[in-house]
């Protein structure tokens, strides 16, 4: 009897340490692959601050979604209830929002909708102003033309290794994600976005790319806290939020959108609403300064017009940006000045200004032909032996510093890291001076994106998505 028991134990903390690595083979992947589970769409996103988390996953039938939550000290679970919306596939989008969460702790959540229970996966809240990102950018999850979702498994397959290799090196508290999640927007690729269960325990905070607008499914996909609702022009899909965690504002852009007048007052508001916050990080999905593509460069320039005195009129830290699927990383700008020289596993005190990095894609990454490598005044530094790797970024932050680490999934080297430290909630900020003509550049762009949004439901409706252009123009994300 005592060998059958040390057996049985024996047998459960091995089950146990695989439900916790969740390192699969790719026989292992093909399997779950097969199973309704793996295309549920479970995904964790922030909530306003570490006291919330917000889920959300499909399901064929309509019902009352809710969320089972346990941890230590529970008696029984908390039950928390959501609302069911219907998907442009048809499908349905459930979304719940749990509150009430302590610092520093384990919880352990079941998602249930209709005769749906899902496996149980398990999260923990940070404590204080120490946490670690992984930011990452164009995932590019992409359905392609064959009916068994090769193409989608296998990208799902590399995301969920690209997350266990970082978690390898640090507890990941959040995935911070650049833009251009999915290929072409499409339902289908959000689930396989969410599949691996290396990401389920992780919250998930995305930026929209141009490639997520490609589709419309994004609209139903993301659950996440402080949107932008209303103002002069949105996007159909989704619009800028915000959420703090630890000392950090984080504030994620639709650069898709050239409202200017819409950005400055969300990102006005979202400052007002946390001035006690120490760090400003700022996520959206075009590169601004790397210059590494010459067609897109007359793009970054008006882009920087727009977004440049904005990072600085608001004193913003950080910005994580991607599109590109070139490593860079910007000098220390204001007003799109350089005040301060990057040049690579650089460590800066009180930096006069704000920084900028792109990251490479996870899926699509570029080879790095020199012939594609422009010069631009305000690029610092770059990853010159890019090479077609896959690359992702450890981000450490605390009350005094942020530091970014930044390796190759290939070599599963290290080639970079820059540190960002602060002796006062200023920093080395300059005062501010805003050039004089922004106010109409910012009306320029707000014009401009009245008409850009009728182009793109003329393109979504040539793609056979039926969006009206009442929805595109004035309902957009109200």
């Amino acid at each position: 009897m005592k060998r059958i028991f040390a057996v049985t134990l024996a047998l459960v903390i091995a089950l146990m340490s695989y439900a916790q690595c969740f390192a699969m083979s790719e026989g292992d992947w093909d399997k779950y692959w097969k199973t309704d589970e793996a295309h549920s769409g479970i995904t964790l996103f922030p909530g306003s601050d570490e006291s919330e988390r917000r889920i959300s996953w499909y399901s064929e039938k309509e019902s009352e979604p809710f969320v089972e939550l346990t941890a230590d000290g529970m008696k029984s679970p908390r039950v928390f209830h959501g609302e069911c919306v219907e998907t442009y596939s048809g499908d349905f989008a459930n979304k719940v929002t749990v509150t009430g969460l302590e610092e520093g702790k384990d919880y352990t959540y079941v998602c249930v909708s209709g005769d749906y229970r899902s496996d149980e996966y398990t999260f923990n809240t940070s404590r204080g102003s120490d946490f670690t990102a992984l930011y990452v950018t164009d995932i590019h999850i992409s359905e392609g033309e064959d009916e068994e979702g090769d193409s989608i498994r296998y990208d799902s397959y590399l995301y969920g290794e690209v997350i266990e290799a970082a978690e390898k090196i640090s507890d990941i508290d959040i995935v911070l994600s650049a833009g251009d999640q999915a290929s072409r927007g499409l339902e289908s690729e959000y689930k396989g976005l969410s599949a691996s269960p290396a990401g389920r325990g992780i919250t998930f905070a995305p930026a929209i790319g141009n490639h997520d607008r490609k589709g419309v499914d994004f609209r139903t996909f993301k659950n996440l806290p402080n949107e932008k609702k209303g103002g002069i022009n949105t996007t159909y899909i989704g619009f800028d939020y915000w959420f703090v965690k630890g000392d950090t504002l984080f504030m994620v852009l639709e650069s898709n959108n050239g409202s200017g007048i819409d950005h400055h007052a969300f990102m006005e508001a979202a400052v007002r609403a946390n001035k006690d916050v120490k760090w400003r990080v700022c996520m959206m999905h075009h590169d601004l300064y790397s210059g590494r593509i010459p067609s897109r460069e007359s793009e970054n320039e008006l882009l920087r017009l727009i977004w440049g005195p904005m990072f600085s009129e608001f004193a913003i830290d950080l910005v994580l940006l991607g599109h590109s699927h070139y490593y860079s990383v910007s000098d220390v700008l204001f007003n799109n000045k350089i005040t301060a020289e990057i040049k690579g596993n650089d460590d800066i005190t009180d930096a006069p200004g704000t920084v900028s990095i792109v990251s490479g894609s996870i899926n699509h990454p570029r080879s790095g032909n020199e012939e594609e490598v422009p010069a631009n005044d305000t690029l610092g530094y770059y990853y010159d032996n890019q090479g077609g790797q896959v690359l992702y970024n450890i981000i450490d932050f605390s009350s005094d510093s942020i530091t970014v680490r930044s390796y190759s999934y290939d070599t599963g080297e290290q080639f970079n890291s820059l540190t960002l430290r602060k002796t006062s909630p200023s920093g080395g900020h300059p005062a501010k001076r805003i050039p004089l003509y922004q106010p109409l550049i910012n009306l320029a762009g707000t014009v401009y994106q009245f008409f850009n949004n009728i182009s793109v439901r003329q393109r979504l409706k040539d793609s056979g998505f039926e969006i009206s252009l009442f929805d595109i123009l004035f309902k957009g994300n109200r």
